[in-house]
């Protein structure tokens, strides 16, 4: 009679929350979602959080006035991230609590990773970095929030470090993370907490991101500006030296700026010479077009740790079509996430088939609100 209580429902009542308990930095960032259905490939617009400025009052607020209604960003919904599973017979005939432990823990657990991967990566959209010492020293940690501080991130809100972990294991050795009392709301987060210090609180995750740099830079590598006027977003370097890929994520300086640029796509290197696209857009001109660029190198092993305000990325999901046709199926929501829970039957197998998915988008909504700490120990 068991199989009998073992619905798309009850699965899907059940696996929201595990989702919730297992998932790490998805916790901590914006989570702006929509009610609406949405297919795969389309977008998805969610409210911005606001950003005002504070003027000096100069006797004439004509033409100052901020608007505060038009502060949505469009998300794309292309990402499914599904487990199908094949359920036996004999998974069928367990009580709920013990398919709860064989089925749903383990889909769910594994959906978290994805998810926390997907947003991990999003350190490929911030320009923004401090490096570590040969081991992470609490001078690194106050050098980021010096960072974070000179971007004006605001203080009287939480915000989150989020430490690899070859990261974490020298920070626990460290005499200020001794103690700390743990946080968190849920089980991964007070599991993976740190504690609260320095005004964040921090957090290990085994998905932090290592940056790709082409194997056949050794170091870090320079070239020559072209001739730009500041506001651009793209320009041609030659006299890289040699041929290969600028990759998305890279961080770069121009000699006369004091300004971290981060390449924005894939740039091939060919003649010695690449157009890259970037973020911030070029803050100082290059008149002479021989400034130099030097292009940051990272190693293999180095670690991309994040320290954030959650205003800084986004994890947005949307309800999917249920099936039609044999399989059962159910799109649940629970504190705006949705999972869509299917089952199947294939007669040529005789096999029982269970997905669970989730479609999602992620977006980093402003760079300005976080900073990378790379960590190459």
């Amino acid at each position: 009679m068991a199989n009998t209580f073992i619905t798309p429902q009850v699965v899907a009542k059940l696996a929201l929350p595990t989702l919730l308990n297992n998932w790490v930095m998805a916790g901590l960032v914006h989570r702006d979602y929509a009610k609406e259905f949405r297919k795969v490939g389309n977008t998805v617009r969610i409210r911005k959080p606001t950003t005002l400025t504070a003027i000096e009052f100069d006797g004439d607020l004509t033409g100052e006035y901020q608007n505060i209604t038009e502060g949505y960003v469009d998300v794309l919904l292309d990402t499914v991230l599904v487990v199908p599973t094949e359920v036996s017979a004999k998974d069928m005939t367990l009580d709920i609590v013990s398919f709860n432990t064989q089925v749903i823990e383990p889909a769910m657990q594994a959906l978290a990773q994805k998810v926390d991967l997907k947003l991990a990566q999003l350190y490929k959209d911030i320009p923004y970095y401090e490096d570590c010492e040969a081991t992470t020293a609490i001078s690194d940690i106050l050098n980021a929030r010096r960072v974070q501080n000179d971007l004006k991130v605001p203080f009287n809100t939480t915000k989150y470090a989020v430490m690899s972990p070859l990261t974490t294991a020298s920070l626990l050795v460290l005499e200020a993370f001794r103690g700390l009392d743990k946080t968190g709301s849920t089980k991964a987060l007070r599991e993976a907490s740190l504690g609260r210090i320095f005004g964040y609180e921090f957090f290990e995750d085994q998905n932090i991101q290592t940056h790709v740099t082409d194997a056949s830079i050794t170091a870090d590598w320079a070239g020559e500006a072209a001739v730009c006027l500041a506001g651009v977003t793209s320009m041609l370097v030659d006299n890289l030296g040699a041929d290969g890929t600028i990759y998305k994520g890279t961080i770069f300086t121009i000699a006369g700026d004091t300004t971290q640029y981060v390449v924005t796509a894939d740039a091939a290197i060919s003649g010695a010479e690449a157009t890259i696209s970037f973020y911030p857009a070029l803050a100082v001109a290059t008149p002479l077009g021989t400034e130099v660029v030097t292009f940051h190198k990272t190693l293999t092993t180095s670690k991309e740790n994040l320290m954030f305000h959650k205003n800084a990325f986004a994890l947005v999901t949307a309800p999917m079509a249920e099936p039609i046709g044999g399989a059962k199926g159910v799109t649940m929501n629970y504190k705006g996430l949705t999972i869509n829970v299917v089952y199947d039957y294939v007669s040529a197998q005789m096999k029982n088939i269970m997905t669970f998915a989730i479609l999602c988008g992620f977006k980093t909504l402003t760079p300005e609100l976080a900073v990378r700490l790379y960590d190459a120990s």
